[in-house]
């Protein structure tokens, strides 16, 4: 399984977290993880735990090319896993344990669940929604918390949630509400580019070209030549943040 990272854009209002694409070769089965980086970067690490379930499993639209959209079932279970991947239930029973004492936390004040909540994402890096599901799918707050709690706008710097985010851990709040804008994929990727160049099965400009969607250039491996990339190509790659 490689891992494959680039800022898509948003599209029609949608906006992709993840996908899986796959192909076979002749003595192999090669599996690509898309990442879309101008995702906040908690978002980042649940969308790779949520594609690791449809890879695991074989399931979703990769593997199912016939459905048009993804099944919301298969989806809920994706994230599920990728929920109790990143947080097991038994480490999050002990944390409610030892700041509360006992697993109910229906009568807590909010200021204190928020605390909470943030103290968890600094140790657990889950997205502050998903912290908040759950705790709510263990049983931990009622679902007028819950709704209280899914309508607070955990990324507005002047809000409460993040004044408290910094508070405990400045550069972990920094870093877990940041689009990291990353272009990379797997050193076997590009291994492999530069092998079909070096074979003659891609020509000089497609190499180039190809290098170029992950921000490399043939210099960077030791290679000289004089093709460039070609203003369209330039102005695809240099159009827009998000």
């Amino acid at each position: 399984m490689l891992l494959c990272e680039y800022p898509f854009p948003d599209t029609n209002g949608t906006h992709t977290y993840g996908n899986i694409t796959w192909f076979k070769t002749d003595n192999d089965t090669i599996t690509f993880i898309g990442l879309n980086t101008s995702s906040f970067y908690d978002e980042q690490i649940f969308a790779i735990a949520h594609e690791i379930y449809h890879y695991t499993t074989k399931s979703g639209k990769a593997y199912t090319p016939e459905i048009d959209y993804e099944d919301k079932v298969t989806e809920k279970q994706a994230d599920r896993f990728a929920a109790e991947l990143l947080l097991p239930a038994e480490a999050l029973k002990d944390a409610v344990m030892n700041a509360f004492g006992s697993s109910n936390m229906r009568d807590v004040s909010d200021n204190r669940v928020l605390r909470f909540i943030a103290r968890i994402q600094c140790d657990w890096w889950l997205p502050f929604q998903a912290i908040i599901n759950r705790l709510f799918e263990e049983g931990y707050i009622n679902v007028n918390q819950y709704d209280k709690l899914y309508a607070i706008d955990c990324r507005n710097e002047d809000g409460i949630y993040r004044k408290l985010l910094k508070n405990i851990d400045s550069e972990i709040s920094e870093l877990l509400n940041k689009k990291t804008k990353t272009v990379g994929v797997s050193n076997r990727v590009i291994e492999t580019i530069i092998s079909n160049y070096e074979d003659g099965l891609i020509d000089e400009d497609e190499f180039v070209r190809t290098l170029a969607m992950f921000e490399k250039e043939p210099e960077d491996y030791g290679l000289c030549m004089d093709a460039e990339i070609d203003d369209e190509l330039k102005d695809f790659f240099e159009s827009g943040d998000d």
